[in-house]
Parts: C-alpha cells; sequence; structure tokens
C-alpha cells in the first residue's frame, strides 16, 4: 500500500501468477483496506495488478475439493475481499492493466469506478472450471453491465476486450497502457480534491439506492444521518465561501 496526493493504492503483487489471489494474499489485501478505511487522510482507493495483468482470480491450487466442507470457502473468501472494497467510505477505482477474470473481475466489478487499458481483458471462467461465482458476484455484475450481458460473461467464460466492455459499461475510462496509471491518478486526486463528507455521503446514497424499490429503516436512517453530517459541517461552509473569493476550497473532512 502506498498513498500520494489523498489517493491510497493498493497493488496485488504476485506477477509470476497474474496475481491470482491465495489465501494470504487476500488476507494481507483485507489487512491493508483495514488500514486504509480507519485514515482520515485517504480521500481515495485506487485497486491495481503488478507486472501487466490485473489479477486472474482465484488460483485454481488452492480450490477445496467438491463435494466436502472445503467446497465454496475460496468463493467466500473472495467474496470478502470484494464486499471489504464495496465497504470502505473512500470511492474505489479499479486500474486494470491486462487479465481480469474470476475473482478478479468480481473485484473490478466491486469497485466504484474502473479504469482499464487498450490490454485489459475482463471474463469470467467459472462455469468452465464446473464451480459458481458468488450470488453477490454476480447480482454486482448484472445491476453494472445489465442481465443479457452477465448472461454471456458467464454461460460462455469468454474474455471481452477493452473495447467491448467499454461499450457495455464494464469500464468507464479507456487509456493507452503508458498513460492508465497517470490519468487514473490525475483523476483520483480530482475527486480527492473535493469534499470528503460530500463524497462519501453521494457514496452511499447511490449504493443504497442503486437497486430500485424502497428502503429499509435502517437505511433510510443512514441516509439521513449522512444528509446531516454534511449539511452541519465545516466544508458546507468552506465551498460556497471560497467560491465567493474565487480561490480553491481548504476542504478538511469536517
Amino acid at each position: 500500500m502506498r498513498s500520494s496526493g489523498g489517493v491510497a493504492h493498493l497493488s496485488l503483487s504476485r506477477p509470476e501468477a497474474r496475481n491470482a489471489l491465495t489465501p494470504g494474499l487476500i488476507d494481507r489485501a483485507l489487512a491493508a483496506l483495514g488500514e486504509v478505511g480507519r485514515d482520515a487522510g485517504t480521500r481515495v482507493v485506487v485497486v491495481s495488478g503488478a507486472g501487466g495483468a490485473f489479477c486472474a482470480g482465484y488460483d485454481v491450487t488452492f480450490l477445496g475439493s467438491p463435494g466436502t466442507a472445503d467446497a465454496g470457502i475460496e468463493r467466500d473468501r473472495v467474496e470478502a475481499l470484494c464486499s471489504a472494497v464495496r465497504a470502505l467510505r473512500q470511492p474505489t477505482i479499479a486500474m486494470v492493466d491486462g487479465v481480469a477474470t474470476g475473482g478478479g473481475c468480481d473485484l473490478a466489478v466491486a469497485c466504484d469506478l474502473r479504469f482499464a487499458s487498450e490490454r485489459a481483458r475482463f471474463g469470467m471462467p467459472p462455469a468452465r472450471l464446473g464451480i459458481l461465482s458468488s450470488r453477490e458476484g454476480m447480482e454486482r455484475l448484472a445491476a453494472l453491465v445489465g442481465l443479457a450481458v452477465a448472461k454471456e460473461l458467464l454461460f460462455s467464460g469468454e474474455l471481452l476486450d477493452a473495447s467491448r466492455a467499454l461499450a457495455v459499461g464494464l469500464v468507464n475510462r479507456l487509456h493507452p497502457a503508458e498513460a492508465l496509471a497517470e490519468e487514473t491518478q490525475l483523476f483520483a486526486e480530482a475527486i480527492a480534491a473535493n469534499a470528503p463528507l460530500s463524497v462519501a455521503a453521494t457514496k452511499l446514497v447511490l449504493d443504497l439506492v442503486a437497486g430500485g424499490g424502497s428502503l429499509d429503516a435502517d437505511a433510510e436512517e443512514a441516509i439521513e444521518e449522512a444528509q446531516l453530517r454534511v449539511w452541519s459541517s465545516a466544508d458546507a461552509s468552506e465551498g460556497p465561501k471560497a467560491f465567493r473569493e474565487r480561490r480553491p476550497p481548504r476542504f478538511r473532512g469536517r
């Protein structure tokens, strides 16, 4: 984990295996996410992979035996990582260079935004292995790209190239590989320059209402508390004041 300009970078580093997930790698990533979630100075989190790949999913050499008590544990581990990413108060950006397959695709989809290089490839191969993606992962994928495209990916196990991923809404922005890191950092810093309480509340509200339909009492209360926190903050006064004084605002997250 490294930080710059209010932006924390979490890089999966197992390049010899295209950053395929193992129990140890997931545990280290979860620990790093816990730290960054508690860091008031971090306003955006970028998730990436080392060595020209994002993540080739869960390492099949660590798969449990079907029909035993170990079956499905790996799926649960990957879902725990995706859920931890989703639970961060900070916006998250998946910076995808190379393959993002299986659990790696799940992880990218779990992030708020996805920036990719032109050599990025996305795929969901569980059906080719005789296993099953998590329910939560399938729900997130279908919500992002639509039911028909989600079925196409999950039924076939085929890879989507970067241009198709952009066309179906899986990717927000495409960049040449040599410009991906710089462009992602610039965008992340632009988010980090905004009022963090406002950004965090916006993320909360959008995530809660994304499914449509009515919200339960806990969700309604969370939204009301977030709105009150923003409107009663010092940053809510600083923004209009800076605008009137024609200067950049100095948001402090309180």
